[in-house]
């Protein structure tokens, strides 16, 4: 197959085409006879088939056509080929074309298959020998080898087609139509015909498609004209296009279900209306379910927030009294230092951190400890907690000012932020002595850890993998 040149490219400006439905041809006079014996009226006036279509096919660009029986696709297709001259408006159609309008079209039936092949080959312009540089192409793609000495009259109509389609697809079309004729295929030869339009398209070739297999439509064609009673309903996109025609198809149906069925479809409606009633009582039942657990989840909240506060005040109240008092143990401050000594908020993980707690004992306390508790934030999740008294350090008798120290040799948390709580409890040896602190920093200081991987979970553990 030649590769289709890239002018291939088809342009329907305005286009209507109207038939006299009046019988006047001396063919039809039996036709004629037969009604007036029936005692019918001969029609008259004009039909329009086709009304003031407009649309245009890109050189590449493979196009489906959709719509109902008698909407006009196989006069718009007959119009493309010049069968057929258009009543008003302008088409042109650039490039050679390969037409399959109708099963059997252009054979003649007297004539083998191996003559039509020649015969269609003249009427497209090609020479003997270049049809003849094709045929074992053609007799190929159509697997009727032991039939193209046989006359096609006693072909079956999916022998035609396939014959029809082998012989268009490979005498140098630049721009292919096809109608309808692929439903008379088996599955088979259908899809072989699919991968060829598809082929035939990545070369540069103009496809226009009309079908009822809507899946094929789809799957062959990236645009689509929807034709309804004559008029171009819509053109682009072909999902687009199947979704309405499926909608309008719906509606058609729903009327005709109606008008033939009343007592049916209004049964059929009813039933609707119920269902329908149903889905609404039970998405509202569902909104006030969702709105009363809304609510209550916002009183938890805001119980929880007052219970919170309540207990904030009171820890206040203590520590004001506490505070108050010129004996008691404070504390006044806690630092973080990286390892050279500089203060920070903003370490990476593994770090070697130095921790540094002010307080002021405003007497001399028996054995106190001071507890360091480490929180995530924002979720507040007790990360980590130590104590000199965990690690057996004493500080006996301290009063008056000072600074307690520790470090942390490497920080093994994972990315986030962190909140410092400091206590303060004046003397271990006594029983309870954990219970009420003399002092405590809620917030002492917050820092951020940071790391090149993703972390996860509540620690950082140093990994090698072995590869």
């Amino acid at each position: 197959m030649r590769t289709p040149s890239p002018s291939s490219s088809i342009l329907v400006q305005s286009v209507s085409k109207s038939f006299q439905r009046t019988a006047g041809r001396g063919g039809d006079l039996r036709e004629r006879f037969a009604r007036r014996v029936r005692g019918e009226k001969q029609p008259s006036g004009v039909f329009l088939a086709l009304e003031d279509v407009s649309f245009t096919v890109k050189p590449g660009q493979p196009v489906g056509i959709i719509g109902h029986n008698g909407s006009g696709k196989s006069t718009l297709l007959k119009l493309l080929t010049g069968i057929l001259k258009p009543t008003s408006g302008s088409l042109a159609v650039h490039g050679r074309i390969g037409a399959l309008i109708e099963v059997g079209a252009g054979f003649h039936p007297d004539l083998s298959g191996r003559e039509n092949v020649f015969l269609a080959g003249s009427i497209l312009g090609l020479t003997r020998q270049q049809v003849r540089e094709r045929y074992d192409q053609i007799v190929d793609f159509a697997g009727l080898t032991d039939f193209m000495e046989t006359p096609v009259k006693r072909y079956s109509s999916g022998m035609y087609m396939r014959l029809g389609f082998a012989i268009v697809a490979h005498l140098d079309p630049e721009v292919l139509l096809i109608d309808e004729v692929l439903a008379v295929g088996d599955a088979f030869f259908q899809n072989k015909c699919l991968r060829f339009l598809k082929d035939f398209v990545k070369k540069g070739g103009t496809v226009v498609f009309v079908s009822h297999a809507l899946g094929q439509v789809e799957l062959l064609c990236e645009d689509c004209l929807w034709l309804d009673h004559g008029k171009a309903r819509f053109f682009g996109p072909t999902e687009k296009a199947i979704a309405l025609y499926h909608d309008v198809v719906n509606e058609r149906e729903d009327a005709e279900f109606a008008r033939l069925y009343p007592v049916e479809w209004e049964a059929q409606q009813a039933e609707k209306r119920r269902k329908d009633e149903e889905a609404i009582q039970k998405a509202q039942r569902a909104e006030r379910e969702a709105q009363d657990a809304e609510r209550v989840e916002q009183e938890r909240l805001a119980a929880q927030e007052a219970e919170r506060r309540a207990s904030e005040a009171l820890l206040q109240e203590a520590e004001a009294a506490r505070r108050a008092a010129p004996t008691r143990a404070r504390l006044t401050g806690v630092t973080l230092r990286d390892a050279h000594g500089v203060a920070r908020t903003a370490f990476q993980v593994g770090e070697r951190v130095g921790v540094e707690i002010s307080y002021l004992f405003g007497r001399p306390l028996p054995e106190p400890a001071i507890g360091f508790d480490l929180f995530r934030v924002p979720d507040n999740l007790h990360v980590f907690t130590t104590s000199n008294f965990d690690h057996r350090v004493s500080y006996a008798n301290a009063s008056g000012a000072g600074t307690l120290r520790f470090t942390i040799p490497s920080l093994t948390l994972p990315t986030g932020t962190y909140r410092v709580q400091v206590n303060v409890y004046p003397d271990t040896t006594q029983p309870d002595w954990s219970v009420a602190p003399e002092d405590v920093l809620l917030d002492a200081v917050h820092f951020s850890v940071t790391h090149s991987c993703v972390t996860h979970g509540v620690a950082f553990l140093a990994v090698e993998w072995n590869t």
